[in-house]
């Protein structure tokens, strides 16, 4: 995932050479979030998770060698990538569903914080060896073979999922209900429960206006202000895979955290705080530091929430509730093109200066607003 994550912004500008394109087709990769996510998590429990997690990781494998294949043929176009894009995100949606919703069934109750962090800290270590990978092979500027290896790559992951055992238990009551009674029960739970509505809100913000740092501005400030080329965006992208295992592990490590509500918003508070900072910087250590504590102040943030969504709700729901988060990821497309406009007007330093101001200013108005979330 992280390799293509490199390859499609580098492919992308090299077509197109514009920042607002650059956000399009990151709104291309999200917009299935919120097209299907509701619908993958009503799939996430009504079927066995673990073949979903396989079929859908069939779905990447195939959307990955084609696009090599375009490439590397030398008939690749703008609107492929928005396509395969598309067509990614839209196998991501079921496998981040099933992925998340799975966890609660391997391990005890009280470690699903732990899990949940260790599962990112696993999925970081890609952060780091995908993008590492990508930006040597970048050096050469053909962006084909990073699609050919992460295609192949996904064939071994398959294979790795085939060899999970985990039981399936099938819901007494699926064939009763149909899929509209899933999706109403699920809205039931949560207007019922406000500290769930709660945990949804703080992600809105964070999917809308800090997740672009990642896909937009870091391959524009990697090529536009640190002058590291296409390279240097694989290499940016490992030191933020480098951050993220580190929160992630020290989440893991934690057994009994308190006054979680009030933790989200301190994570969020600094995820911004860091980022005005990381606009302004042109030195390339200075920026490494602040990326790396931005991953993960952001990767704890991720954690806290999709334990929390686990832990307040019940096991044959954990597939819709987990899924609602689609909705907030379904925002990921308005903030790209944002992003991407931004920095195409103003530059990345002072767009992804907007984009932190903004995203600061509504994570205050929601620590003083939202108050069921300061009582979790």
């Amino acid at each position: 995932m992280w390799m293509e994550q490199i390859a499609r912004p580098v492919l992308i500008l090299q077509l197109t050479d514009s920042e607002l394109m650059l956000g399009l087709v990151v709104a291309a990769r999200m917009t299935p979030q919120l097209l299907f996510g509701l619908a993958a998590g009503v799939i996430a429990d009504r079927f066995d998770r673990k073949r979903i997690m396989m079929a859908a990781q069939v779905g990447t494998v195939t959307f990955h060698l084609i696009t090599a294949f375009l490439v590397l043929t030398n008939v690749v176009e703008s609107w492929h990538v928005f396509v395969l894009a598309f067509a990614t995100g839209t196998s991501m949606v079921f496998t981040q569903t099933a992925r998340q919703s799975l966890i609660p069934q391997i391990v005890p109750k009280e470690q699903v914080l732990n899990a949940i962090s260790l599962n990112m800290a696993a999925l970081n270590m890609m952060r780091i060896a995908g993008p590492g990978l990508a930006g040597v092979i970048l050096i050469s500027g053909d962006v084909g073979p990073v699609y050919l290896i992460s295609g192949v790559l996904g064939i071994a992951v398959i294979f790795a999922l085939s060899m999970v055992r985990v039981e399936h238990q099938p819901r007494e009551d699926k064939d009763e209900t149909s899929w509209m009674d899933d999706l109403r029960s699920g809205w039931h739970f949560v207007r019922a429960n406000p500290e769930v509505l709660a945990v949804l809100a703080p992600p809105l913000v964070m999917f809308m206006f800090g997740v672009p740092y990642i896909s937009v501005f870091i391959p524009l400030f990697a090529k536009d202000v640190l002058d590291l080329g296409n390279s240097g965006v694989g290499a940016l992208m490992a030191v933020t895979g480098a951050g993220a295992i580190v929160g992630s592990l020290i989440l893991a490590s934690q057994t009994d955290l308190r006054h979680r509500g009030l933790l989200l918003m301190g994570l969020m508070i600094i995820f911004g705080s860091l980022l005005i900072v990381f606009s302004r910087s042109t030195y390339l250590p200075l920026s490494i530091v602040l990326l790396m504590f931005i991953a993960s102040m952001s990767t704890s943030f991720m954690a806290l929430v999709n334990s929390l969504l686990l832990e307040l709700s019940p096991g044959d729901m954990h597939g819709r509730i987990v899924s609602l988060m689609s909705i907030d990821r379904g925002l990921v497309p308005v903030g790209a093109i944002t992003a991407g406009a931004l920095a195409g007007k103003y530059g990345p330093q002072d767009g992804l200066l907007i984009i932190a101001s903004i995203f600061l200013g509504l994570t205050i108005l929601a620590a003083v607003l939202v108050r069921p979330l300061r009582r979790i």
